[in-house]
């Protein structure tokens, strides 16, 4: 009876993820199919990390709101509950100030990273973009002794965006 319950100990946070996710599916194939691919399927986390398990919002056919959503201004935080040191770094960016000010008009963790799929660098780049459309001469060039592409990551510190280097 004890190694019963112990095998199902452990399989139970693998058995909760794949269930969580089967429930969210039917609904959400897109984002279900988005988190498929991402790195925090693969270690464990599911919609409910995010979503809580929501069993009013099944229950309603999605007439109610899931248990939890993240507003622009939440993202941090949630994301930061696991990711620690990033959302310090963040803390001290621009973004973070002008998140406070004004949610609607700047970056998140979601905004840069994606949500239920993690974008790629060129696909993070375009998002700076959206924003940062006219770049200074300096950040035009390739960096020095590189043949590297032109990406705000090669010169700014991701998370707090400073400028890096000497």
């Amino acid at each position: 009876m004890k190694l019963i319950l112990l095998a199902l100990l452990l399989t139970a946070g693998t058995f909760a993820q794949e269930k969580a996710q089967e429930l969210c599916a039917p609904c959400h194939t897109g984002p279900s199919e988005d988190f498929d691919k991402h790195p925090h399927k693969k270690a464990g986390i599911s919609c409910d990390a995010c979503h809580g398990m929501g069993e009013s919002h099944r229950n309603s056919q999605g007439m109610t709101a899931p248990d939890r959503t993240s507003g622009p201004k939440e993202v941090p935080e949630l994301c930061g509950a696991c990711h620690t040191s990033q959302l310090e770094a963040f803390k001290q960016s621009k973004h973070f100030t002008a998140l406070q000010a004004d949610p609607r008009k700047t970056a998140n963790c979601a905004i840069c990273h994606g949500n239920h799929a993690l974008r790629t660098a060129a696909a993070t780049q375009q998002q700076c973009e959206r924003c940062h459309d006219k770049r200074p001469d300096a950040c035009k060039q390739p960096p020095a002794k590189t043949a590297a592409k032109v990406l705000c990551a090669n010169c700014h510190v991701p998370h707090t965006l400073k400028k890096a280097g000497p």
